[in-house]
């Protein structure tokens, strides 16, 4: 096993972004949003000169499978680990307003 240094120097976003079968059984966030959300919120990174010190990923699944939403979780250096789920469109400004204080704090 090998030690590398990330790219990313903060923070890692991970967000699920699975899509499940039309029909199936349970929800996926991939059919709430997901892409969208992480489309965004890169660019908003990139906007506000933060990308690099955090980078979002997507995930396959974090088993959170909530009804509407997009399930994501803020890991690394600046992260706290807690799973949450938010809508992709009424959160997504609230998030990048949290990230932004976390990285003004821990400066």
């Amino acid at each position: 096993m090998k030690k590398v240094s990330a790219r990313w120097s903060d923070c890692l976003v991970v967000m699920c972004d699975h899509r499940r079968a039309p029909g199936a059984p349970k929800p996926s966030c991939g059919h709430h949003g997901a892409e969208e959300l992480r489309a965004w919120f890169k660019a908003q990174l990139a906007l506000q000169g933060l990308w690099g010190r955090i980078r979002v990923v997507t995930a396959s699944c974090l088993d959170v499978c909530p009804a509407s939403g997009v399930a994501l979780s803020i890991q690394g250096v600046r992260g706290d680990q807690t799973l949450r789920v938010i809508d992709p469109h009424e959160d997504r400004q609230a998030l990048l307003e949290e990230m932004t204080a976390l990285l003004e704090e821990n400066v």
